[in-house]
């Protein structure tokens, strides 16, 4: 899209942009209207740069670190550390629901959850996307077992 704006790096192709209607202001500061989009990041840059390799990679890399945030990986698959409940309501996986999945197991009861595929990062990561990698599993015990040893693990992070 067209806005007024000023490369403030060549190479990435940032830009500071006018977000305002006065042209008068942004022409009296260097700015020209230049083809510039809004980047994974928050920042704009011209928009010529984000079709570039670096800038694909970048953006790759950005989702991967987003998604090992949300996720934990285990042998059934990842699963989201903030789960929406069916009542909308949302609770950690580990500190709000691991306890009564165990509980669940020692009294032989199976116990379904919602584990996920390794996404593509080079894809635009939605919520229709990441249902998409979704799949049901029975929770086992070797299963909890690695769920506290991740509880342990982001503790001590």
């Amino acid at each position: 899209m067209l806005k007024y704006a000023l490369i403030t790096d060549s190479v990435s192709g940032l830009c500071d942009v006018g977000l305002g209607d006065n042209e008068t202001f942004y022409k009296s500061i260097g700015m020209q209207k230049l083809d510039v989009t809004q980047g994974y990041d928050g920042q704009w840059y011209l928009s010529e740069k984000l079709k570039s390799e670096s800038y694909l990679q970048q953006q790759a890399e950005y989702r991967k670190d987003v998604f090992e945030k949300e996720f934990f990986q285990t042998s059934l698959g990842w699963i989201r550390r903030e789960v929406k409940m069916k009542d909308g309501s949302t609770r950690n996986f580990l500190s709000d629901l691991l306890l009564q999945i165990k509980a669940g197991l020692d009294m032989g009861i199976n116990v379904d959850i919602l584990t996920y595929e390794l996404p593509d990062f080079t894809r635009e990561m939605d919520e229709n996307y990441i249902k998409t990698l979704q799949e049901t599993k029975s929770a086992t015990q070797n299963f909890i077992q690695e769920c506290l040893l991740q509880t342990v693990t982001d503790w001590e992070g």
